[in-house]
């Protein structure tokens, strides 16, 4: 059996989008006949690739399986045509990483700016994601590496501890700040709430006052608005800023994650093991 070009880009476009209408418009068909691709490749695989949802499609089992091979042949094409129209002299290619704002800054670009200085043909599309999103982005191909602190451990995906955060309390230095009003990113964010688990003497009451991302946090707290629990890395060279040393301090290790798979392209494979050997340089 062969799966034909058409229907596998079809289904790519889907599978990135998980939005039949947006996916139809990128591929210039009507919402008929993408769907139409779709029910003829899944007939022909006997599989279902899609479930349908009332917030939209999800990739079952089957489907992100079919993705990651989908992809891993386009990217196997593109480096083929490169070799052959004798463009393989200087490396190219793309790699998409997905991060949390406060290391994709701080961590993630600076490991990788003297590569990318040295190979102007090679693109990284830096993106930035909740923490909760991770998971999906990588699932659905909407990345080829993320970076996240939590810790998965999947069949299938690759796993490479690329340092570890330190996280610590802080206030301002000079301006007095409630003491009991903690900055955090937003509702999902759960820095403070894990941290004051791990202490023995947690405050016993504080509030949450949310300052829209990990930059914002440290500007409230420049501005006295609170204390924040914040990754030691950020704030190393803030005057403005002093760590609350009664309380232990909390490691988490910061690990990058991409599908295993039998061919990696060339660019792909230098990006990992530059993220490997340069960010820890950058952590605490």
């Amino acid at each position: 059996m062969k799966i034909s070009h058409l229907a596998l880009q079809a289904f790519i476009k889907t599978a990135e989008t998980l939005n039949v209408t947006q996916a139809a418009s990128k591929l210039n068909l009507t919402q008929s006949a993408l769907s139409q691709r779709l029910a003829h490749l899944e007939t022909e695989l006997e599989v279902t690739l899609f479930i349908r949802e009332p917030r939209g499609l999800k990739l079952t089992e089957a489907g992100e399986r079919l993705l990651r091979f989908a992809l891993l042949n386009q990217k196997f094409e593109e480096e083929m045509l490169q070799d052959l129209m004798g463009s393989t002299t200087e490396l190219s290619g793309t790699v998409r990483i997905a991060a949390y704002s406060s290391i994709l800054r701080s961590v993630l670009i600076p490991a990788l700016s003297v590569f990318l200085q040295k190979n102007p043909k090679v693109t990284v599309s830096f993106q930035s994601f909740e923490m909760n999103e991770l998971e999906s982005i990588l699932k659905t191909a909407n990345a080829d590496i993320v970076i996240t602190d939590y810790s998965w451990d999947k069949k299938g995906i690759i796993k490479k501890i690329i340092g570890t955060e330190e996280f610590v309390v802080i206030e301002n230095k000079q301006a007095p700040s409630p003491k009991d009003v903690y900055l955090d990113h937003g509702p999902s964010d759960n820095a403070t709430e894990d941290f004051f688990k791990q202490q023995n003497h947690p405050p016993p009451f504080y509030r949450r006052s949310f300052m829209g991302d990990v930059y914002g946090i440290i500007d409230g707290v420049e501005l006295g608005l609170g204390r924040a629990v914040m990754s030691k890395h950020l704030i190393r060279k803030n005057k403005k800023i002093k760590i609350l040393n009664q309380y232990q301090k909390m490691k988490r290790p910061v690990s990058m994650y991409y599908f295993e798979q039998p061919y990696y392209s060339n660019v792909m494979k230098i990006i990992v093991s530059e993220l490997v050997k340069n960010s820890s340089h950058y952590l605490d």
